[in-house]
């Protein structure tokens, strides 16, 4: 993908008041969300279904080709794609280069013409029905999958814990954060707020909201390494710390009649990371908080390129954000998350100003 490239045209826009935030989308990536591309192969048509075991046979052998495809609808063949044949090259001429038996090689040049398959495997039952109507394809449900498309990944109640999220971030940044953009990280265990950030009136080139998050979420287990005039919660006694929450995001807060019930406080750094590991669990409940493990992400704006390999490197579950970014690197100009070269990999959700619409 082109991180220079103009906004996507498939970019949604966000909506912007906190009661405009009804619904949350999955971000997937092109694989997904694309028609699967068709391209031309050469196919021949079998005199009588006795000569398919030969035929298959050695077409399996010396031209394995479509592996996502289904090699025989009903007396039709796929030999190969047309583009391996040469310029002017007949497709017998073409064959004869693999040592095909004279049998086969006269079936295979009876009844030829063009057709259109499918380029790769559909990942989702509706891309799957599509490809019927031009080759029979395989396909492996995969049900988490189809769950994150259709909407019905969250329960009714995690559904509505991250829309409130969502109404938390613009409320930060109107009433607190003069209007600009602020980030919360969540424990989901309980769930409990773990740190919160906006973006400074004056600040330095680096530090946007994303940034600043992590290094603070770093605070609340005794690292962070950015110098700041920002004045934290103090500790109270208990398991779980408060150093990674300004002061002024919890006052306001814990003021507010309607955030009365919020959870705040990150797990403590343990001491031994190996103790106890509870079995089956995630790394988070296995050797407890390191960075973003196992954390979910709010944002208001969505995360440059910088801001998104900060949240890869410090292993974010999920991302959550409202609006779309000029230089949003996963929705807008690019999609971090579903590059397979990367060492970890989040999910990303944007919320929406309607409700999913193939939820019931």
């Amino acid at each position: 993908m082109d991180i220079t490239a103009p906004p996507s045209k498939r970019a949604r826009k966000s909506p912007f008041l906190d009661e405009d935030i009804t619904g949350i989308r999955a971000i997937l990536s092109d694989e997904f969300d694309e028609d699967i591309a068709l391209i031309k192969a050469h196919s021949c048509q079998l005199e009588t279904k006795q000569q398919l075991q030969a035929v298959i046979q050695e077409l399996s052998q010396k031209l394995p080709h479509f592996q996502h495809l289904k090699r025989v609808q009903d007396r039709s063949v796929l030999i190969c794609p047309s583009s391996e044949l040469g310029i002017s090259q007949s497709l017998e001429q073409h064959l004869e280069q693999f040592a095909f038996s004279e049998h086969v090689l006269r079936a295979l040049c009876q009844g030829v013409r063009v057709v259109e398959v499918p380029e790769r495997m559909p990942r989702l039952r509706v891309q799957y029905e599509k490809t019927l109507k031009h080759w029979p394809c395989k396909f492996h449900p995969n049900h988490y999958s189809e769950s994150l498309r259709n909407g019905s990944n969250f329960s009714s109640a995690q559904r509505t814990f991250h829309k409130r999220m969502g109404q938390l971030l613009v409320r930060l940044s109107r009433d607190v954060n003069a209007n600009r953009p602020v980030g919360i990280c969540v424990d989901p265990r309980q769930p409990s707020i773990v740190s919160i950030a906006g973006t400074g009136e004056v600040c330095k080139p680096h530090e946007h909201c994303c940034m600043m998050l992590v290094d603070f979420v770093a605070r609340s287990q005794e690292g962070g390494a950015t110098q700041t005039e920002v004045i934290f919660t103090e500790d109270a006694k208990g398991e779980t710390t408060l150093r990674g929450i300004p002061k002024a995001y919890y006052d306001y807060l814990m003021n507010n009649e309607d955030c009365k019930d919020l959870t705040f406080g990150a797990e403590k750094a343990r001491e031994c990371k190996e103790a106890n590991p509870v079995q089956g669990a995630d790394n988070l409940a296995k050797f407890g908080p390191y960075l973003c493990t196992g954390y979910d992400v709010y944002l208001l704006q969505e995360p440059c390129l910088m801001c998104s390999m900060a949240l890869v490197h410090s292993r974010a579950k999920r991302v959550f954000f409202v609006k779309n970014s000029d230089n949003g690197a996963l929705a807008t100009r690019f999609q971090l998350h579903s590059v397979r070269e990367l060492n970890h990999h989040y999910e990303v959700f944007q919320f929406t100003a309607e409700e999913n619409e193939d939820l019931t």
